[in-house]
């Protein structure tokens, strides 16, 4: 445990240096110069305190409190700024009895020289499992119960043609894992079938992401494309109890129609090979894609989906959503057919917590083979 700790307060260092300037509501510490005003020096920046309700079908209703502080840094060279850079700190209790402190950042550095992203989190989680495939019924959902903590670091460099390159660190520790059983006379899959992460055990690995992004937002694009490509190996190699390979791919279009309405598409596959955890393994469902499905309806090694959404303003804060996708999780790709295939439809409200930055909470109702599901969130889907 001691080794873990070094680990994560390794991993916090970068982000306290990079943070730590933003930490003031609206305002700038750019030295003055003799021949430009120091107005037109400043950088963008501010802190938003905010209550946390939301809702999942894994969660219930969660309450809490979070604090998003974001910036947009000047260029030193001429009147251009970065992108947003977001982080995020949330503190959070469910209705389920879960609970979950979660650090997360996406952060570009001056000149958008480099690209920052990662978390740090601890949580207590009630989640489902139904077994692995397609073919599973309602009827066989079991709960299950674990704590983690973990980490995660990544550090790109730009390439050239807002293209960012580099690594990406992981560790998980998933510990206190408690089975339940299915019904009075059927044990837990979990444990009958001794699924990776049953037990507890450590998920440590590294990996390399290359991303191009071409947003002209990055809370809510309107226009440009978003490529991302990311391999990892966890193994015995970085301490992990687990030994797997996982390669994902996400490309993101987006059109803009005319002011303030925008088509966007995006694309996802994630591809595991391995001795994978059940809380690592693919699934279809949740409030990024498929969200007419729960999250954790249906597991399997791999997935692959995509989704279609219109976005548009109603009046005053208020904005709108309507979208479709169709995805299915696979252990071959000869497991997929048209009789399991998922789709989802579905509407959503947007609300502008800070409409300058274009920074919006959504509620998204989607609708699925298996009825409807309720999400209530901070920021857009993709």
């Amino acid at each position: 445990m001691r080794l873990n700790l070094y680990y994560l307060l390794y991993l916090l260092c970068p982000l306290l240096v990079a943070f730590t300037p933003a930490m003031a509501q609206e305002q700038t510490s750019e030295a003055k110069t003799s021949d430009q005003p120091v107005q037109e020096r400043r950088s963008v920046r501010g802190l938003i305190p905010a209550p946390v309700i939301y809702y999942t079908p894994d969660t219930n209703i969660g309450i809490g409190a979070s604090l998003l502080g974001y910036f947009r840094l000047r260029s030193y060279t001429d009147t251009t700024y970065t992108r947003l850079s977001l982080a995020r700190l949330v503190v959070d209790y469910t209705l389920n009895k879960q609970t979950d402190q979660w650090l997360y950042w996406n952060m570009f550095t001056r000149e958008e020289k480099y690209l920052l992203r990662g978390e740090l989190r601890h949580r207590i989680y009630t989640d489902r499992f139904y077994g692995i495939g397609n073919d599973t019924p309602k009827g066989d959902r079991e709960r299950y119960e674990y704590d983690m903590v973990g980490a995660k670091m990544a550090v790109m460099k730009n390439v050239g043609g807002r293209s960012f390159l580099g690594p990406d660190f992981q560790i998980t520790k998933y510990y206190d894992v408690r089975l339940d059983s299915i019904d009075g006379f059927r044990d837990s899959q979990l444990r009958s079938k001794d699924i990776p992460g049953s037990r507890k055990g450590l998920n440590s690995g590294l990996g390399a992401i290359f991303l191009m992004d071409h947003r002209d937002n990055t809370a809510f694009p309107s226009r440009g494309f978003y490529l991302e490509i990311s391999g990892y190996h966890f193994g015995k190699a970085f301490g992990s109890d687990f030994r797997y390979n996982n390669i994902n791919f996400e490309f993101n279009r987006y059109y803009s129609l005319k002011p303030d309405h925008v088509l966007a598409t995006n694309t996802m596959l994630k591809l595991n090979n391995g001795d994978v955890p059940v809380m690592r393994l693919a699934t279809a469902g949740g409030d990024k894609i498929l969200r007419g499905y729960a999250r954790n309806r249906f597991h399997d090694n791999n997935f692959v989906g995509s989704q279609v959404e219109y976005r548009f303003p109603l009046f005053w804060k208020l904005g709108m959503a309507t979208f479709a996708g169709v995805g299915d999780v696979f252990d071959k790709p000869n497991d997929i057919s048209f009789s399991t295939v998922k789709y989802s439809v579905g509407a959503g409200l947007r609300y502008a917590i800070k409409p300058s930055q274009k920074l919006n909470s959504r509620l998204d109702v989607g609708y699925g083979r298996e009825g409807f599901n309720l999400y209530i969130m901070i920021g857009e889907a993709f």
